[in-house]
């Protein structure tokens, strides 16, 4: 990770909001990414099962060495640097329950209906995210860390993306305005998780 640093010196000005951003740009490009996970799914399922569940472990061996001193390669580099300030010296859940979403919708759905829990979680709390740091301005009313560039980011990318699954558009309206409203809860990390559950679910009964 040396050299993206070194590039990320030389480019960028080195202020908290950039750094905080960049960070954010960067944990949100793997959030993103996680949407492949179907594509390899559909053709080779129980191979990809075993592979999140594998690097699954894998992670958790790296972060329980991280956090005593020990590195365990690019995987400890890569978490160090996609770390957020709350996840300084702590296992980061992130990546976990990252994989702890997206196996849940792969095993409890059938694979038309995890593509739109999947989708929801990668695109829409991805976007979310990234949308809401860079341009949110005007903060929720009730969940000070959340903003309305993001919640309506969110709604948007669930929206979109159920829709392109589904077709149907009142479904995947309501199954948009299920997920920005999700991610307006201060669920921090654990949103990974009730995302794609909620929104599977929530597909199954609207037989979307």
């Amino acid at each position: 990770m040396k050299w993206f640093e070194r590039f990320r010196y030389r480019t960028f000005s080195q202020t908290a909001s950039v750094e905080e951003l960049l960070v954010e740009v960067f944990r949100k490009t793997i959030h993103l990414s996680s949407a492949l996970t179907v594509v390899f799914a559909e053709h080779w399922y129980t191979l990809t099962i075993a592979g999140i569940a594998a690097m699954s472990t894998l992670y958790c061996i790296s972060e329980f060495l991280r956090i005593r001193g020990y590195e365990l390669g690019i995987i400890a580099h890569i978490t160090r640097y996609a770390s957020r300030k709350r996840d300084k010296g702590r296992f980061v859940l992130g990546p976990l329950t990252l994989a702890g979403g997206i196996l849940l919708a792969l095993l409890l759905f059938p694979m038309h209906t995890a593509k739109i829990a999947i989708f929801a979680l990668a695109f829409g709390d991805g976007l979310a995210s990234l949308v809401g740091k860079r341009f949110g301005k005007i903060r929720l009313t009730f969940f000070k860390d959340k903003t309305v560039a993001g919640s309506l980011t969110c709604f948007v990318a669930v929206f979109l993306s159920s829709f392109a699954v589904s077709g149907n558009f009142w479904k995947s309206l309501i199954l948009g305005i299920a997920g920005a409203g999700i991610e307006m809860l201060p669920l921090k990390d654990y949103d990974n998780l009730l995302i794609p559950v909620t929104i599977g679910f929530l597909a199954l009964l609207l037989h979307a």
